[in-house]
C-alpha cells in the first residue's frame, strides 16, 4: 500500500505476522490498559488468540513500526478468524495503541474484501465452532460489529465509550453463535435479548388491557350519563303536563249557588201586655 505526502511517495510495509505460537512482540503505551481482557493481555496479545483459533494455537503477533500497516485478509491469510469482528478491532486497536499513525488503520470495507471466499465471515465476532486457548478472552469493546463505526472505521473514542458502559470480557464456546455489542446472540446477550422481548411483550398486552378497560369504563359512564338526563327530561315533561297553570279564574255562574232569600213577608208576635212586636224580615 502506497502513502501519498507532501508530494513524495512513502512506501508502507505491509507485516505479515509469523505463525509460530500464540504471542506477541507488541506493546501498548501506557493510558491504553482499558483495550486489555479480563486476564491483563494486551489488545496485540488477544489479537494473537482470535488468529490462532483457527490456525492451530500458533500465531505470532508481530511490532508494527512507524509507517507500516499490518496485512488486510487475503487469499493466503483469510478464514474464519481473521474475517471476524473481534479480529478488525482488535487489530486496529493494536495499530494504535503502539503509538503509530492513525494512517495505518484500515476501513472494515477494505478489510472484508479479501474476505470474498466466505461471506459469513464476516458476520460474526468470532467464529462459531472455535475457542480461544488457555484463559484468553475478547473484551466486549471488541466484539462490536465495524459497520457501526463511524465511517466503517475503528473509532478509538467509541470503543472506549463502549467499555465505560460494559468492561467485560466474553469468552467463545464452541456452539456460541454470532454476537457482540453491534449485533448480540452470546449467551448473556441472548439473555438480555430474551428479556427485553418479554418485557416488551408484556407492556403491549398490559397496555392494551388497561386501554380496554378505559374504553369500557368510558362507555359504561356514558350511558349511566345518557340514561340519568333521559329520565331527567321524561320527569320534566311529565311535570309539564300534570300541573298546567289555569289561564283565567272561573266564576260560577248565576244558577251555581243559591241566592240569598230576600223574602220580606213579616209577622207579628205579641207581647204579654197586647201590644205588637217590630216586623222581621224573614230569610
Amino acid at each position: 500500500m502506497s502513502v501519498i505526502s507532501s508530494g513524495s511517495i512513502v512506501l508502507a510495509v505491509q507485516v505479515h505476522p509469523v505463525r509460530r505460537s500464540i504471542v506477541s512482540s507488541a506493546t501498548c503505551m501506557s493510558g491504553y490498559s482499558w483495550m486489555d481482557d479480563s486476564q491483563g493481555n494486551s489488545p496485540c496479545l488477544t489479537v494473537a488468540y482470535v488468529e490462532g483459533a483457527c490456525t492451530g494455537n500458533i500465531y505470532d503477533q508481530p511490532v508494527l513500526q512507524s509507517g507500516d500497516m499490518y496485512s488486510l485478509p487475503n487469499s493466503s491469510n483469510a478464514n474464519a478468524c481473521y474475517c471476524s469482528w473481534s479480529s478488525y478491532n482488535l487489530m486496529m486497536a493494536c495499530t494504535l495503541c503502539q503509538g503509530v499513525s492513525t494512517s495505518s488503520v484500515s476501513e472494515w470495507p477494505a478489510w472484508t474484501s479479501g474476505c470474498t471466499t466466505n461471506e459469513s465471515w464476516t458476520q460474526e465476532y468470532f467464529p462459531s465452532g472455535y475457542v480461544l486457548a488457555g484463559d484468553a478472552s475478547i473484551p466486549y469493546w471488541a466484539t462490536t460489529n465495524p459497520a457501526t463505526w463511524t465511517y466503517e472505521t475503528f473509532n478509538i473514542l467509541g470503543a472506549n465509550s463502549t467499555y465505560q458502559k460494559n468492561s467485560s470480557s466474553i469468552t467463545p464456546s464452541a456452539s456460541s453463535l454470532s454476537s457482540g455489542s453491534g449485533s448480540s446472540s452470546s449467551s448473556s446477550s441472548s439473555s438480555s435479548k430474551s428479556t427485553d422481548v418479554g418485557a416488551i411483550v408484556g407492556g403491549t398486552i398490559g397496555g392494551a388491557a388497561a386501554l380496554s378497560f378505559l374504553v369500557i369504563a368510558t362507555y359504561l359512564l356514558y350511558r349511566r350519563h345518557a340514561y340519568r338526563k333521559g329520565g331527567y327530561a321524561l320527569a320534566i315533561n311529565q311535570q309539564r303536563t300534570t300541573f298546567i297553570p289555569l289561564s283565567h279564574n272561573r266564576i260560577p255562574s248565576d244558577t251555581s249557588l243559591p241566592l240569598p232569600r230576600m223574602d220580606l213577608s213579616v209577622y207579628t208576635t205579641h207581647t204579654g201586655n197586647g201590644q205588637r212586636s217590630d216586623a222581621i224580615p224573614m230569610v
